[in-house]
């Protein structure tokens, strides 16, 4: 009887075996050891823009830094990854491409600490190889490090906008601005669902927020400001730029959420607005979470800074942008002032513009927030003109508040 029931049991397990496989199905015996896995019971994600170190103009670009400022930043910068040990780190402005990336990994190896990198160039002006290029400095673009046990690996290198040129690692040209975004796939240990994570760099355009474009619109209402309109459409034109990035960025992702059956999309960066901006509205329609507002947070962590960021540049004595030389251009002295004095003090308000995204990432888990990079060097420099997010999620047996749309 014994012999017989062994028999049944064996055969029994072989055909469910084989209908699994015939179902495209995992095995019975694939989903116990699934079962018996363990999760981790926290998982840190990190968002940073780690500030390229570039003068940027129209038609070129030339180093704004010194090598040893740009050593002490990065320098700076790794001594805080090694402090946090993020799973997973979305950077911006990383550059130049691949040696700042490989840097990364190296410099965290030799503290013991294991990371893979991948990236993708956003800006590379002209260059036919590693070592020929019509601007030697740039290749800048974006890197997902992620700790080795993810098995991280690169999905797509995104174009979000732009139309007149491709940038490549070792490669590529540049007519214009370009933005993309760089996707990959992690699977977190104790499970075999795949997760997609992403970081984006967005379109920056003019930079104001609500209060003062609603003091110059007031302003044209009285009759001033001849050249207002002209203004107010570059503005909106950067808006649906970035409402373009977003809409784009977020087909791809449900796009291979829903065909290659993943678990869940993260995903972060410098999006270059506000919370009260139609972009976040855009995010809200397309019913993402930022994971600031989870479970009542709203800790108003301001990622650009400038009372508190000394790389920042001073708004006090920092020329004025084109846009609006050209809007004041032609008015009366008092009012060119008031509006110089207005735009001063709005770049010198703190702004939240770096955010981290979801879409059901880590169901079971909720996240904290907290602000990252505040620590400086010897004479009181932080590694970067922003400071980055950091989520710390935890196992939450009870859930937590994930709002269906933001």
């Amino acid at each position: 009887m014994t012999r017989l029931l062994r028999m049944i049991t064996v055969v029994t397990l072989s055909l469910a075996s084989i209908s699994c496989q015939t179902l495209g199905l995992p095995d019975q015996q694939s989903g116990i050891a699934d079962v018996s896995e363990r999760l981790p019971d926290t998982f840190k994600v990190l968002t940073y823009n780690a500030l390229h170190g570039l003068l940027t103009g129209t038609f070129g670009v030339a180093p704004g830094e010194t090598p040893e400022q740009n050593e002490t930043r990065f320098r700076l910068l790794i001594a805080q990854l090694a402090k946090v040990q993020p799973d997973v780190a979305f950077l911006q402005e990383v550059n130049p491409l691949p040696l700042r990336s490989e840097a990364y990994v190296g410099a965290l190896k030799e503290l013991g600490l294991a990371y893979d990198e991948v990236h993708q160039v956003d800006a590379c002006g002209i260059r036919t190889d590693e070592k020929r290029a019509l601007f030697a400095d740039l290749n800048n673009g974006l890197v997902i490090l992620a700790k080795k046990p993810l098995r991280l690996r690169k999905l797509a290198g995104l174009k979000l906008s732009g139309e007149k040129g491709e940038c490549h690692t070792d490669r590529g040209f540049q007519l214009e601005e370009l933005r993309y975004a760089l996707i990959a796939e992690i699977t977190i240990p104790g499970s075999s669902r795949r997760h997609l994570v992403a970081t984006t760099h967005l379109h920056s355009g003019f930079e104001a927020g609500r209060s003062f474009l609603a003091y110059l619109a007031s302003l044209h209402s009285q009759g001033k400001l001849s050249k207002y309109r002209s203004l107010r459409w570059n503005v909106e034109q950067s808006r649906l730029r970035r409402i373009g990035e977003i809409d784009r960025l977020s087909r791809t992702l449900q796009r291979l959420k829903r065909d290659e059956n993943y678990a869940g999309i993260l995903f972060g960066g410098d999006l270059n607005f506000e919370s009260d901006d139609p972009e976040y509205e855009e995010l809200q329609l397309l019913r993402y979470v930022d994971t600031t507002r989870v479970n009542g947070q709203n800790a108003g962590f301001y990622t650009a800074d400038p009372p508190r960021n000394r790389l920042i540049p001073d708004a006090m004595t920092s020329p004025l942008p084109s846009l609006l030389t050209g809007l004041i251009k032609g008015e009366g002295d008092d009012l060119k002032d008031d509006i110089t004095r207005a735009y001063r003090a709005e770049m010198q308000r703190p702004r939240q513009i770096d955010y981290l995204i979801e879409d059901s990432f880590l169901p079971g888990y909720c996240p904290t927030q907290s602000i990252f990079g505040l620590e400086t060097d010897e004479v009181g420099f932080p590694a970067s003109d922003h400071y980055g997010l950091l989520n710390s999620y935890a196992v939450s047996p009870d859930g937590c508040t994930r709002p269906g749309t933001l």
